[in-house]
């Protein structure tokens, strides 16, 4: 993931986010740290991964692809508020 966000923390929000088990969580944040996640053409790829990894439909792939972005956007919103929090 870009900037330094706990890992173990993301996966804690994404779970409570999606009701997914911790292990598909895991999986979820492996795909976005194996991609460049600020790229318009990595985005349907991480969607796809995320669908044939954990055998979804493509709308709750995306869905859970929205909300990964939405976590992993208000982190950095907060590191830039706070730099040395």
């Amino acid at each position: 993931m870009v900037m330094k966000m706990n890992k173990k923390k993301f996966i804690e929000l994404l779970q409570d986010r999606t009701k997914l088990s911790n292990k598909e969580c895991e999986t979820i944040n492996n795909i976005l740290e194996s991609n460049f996640i600020f790229s318009k053409k990595n985005k349907d790829k991480i969607i796809s991964d995320i669908q044939m990894e954990l055998n979804l439909e493509k709308e709750k792939a995306e869905n859970i692809y929205e909300i990964s972005m939405d976590i992993i956007s208000v982190a950095l919103k907060d590191k830039l508020k706070h730099p040395f929090k």
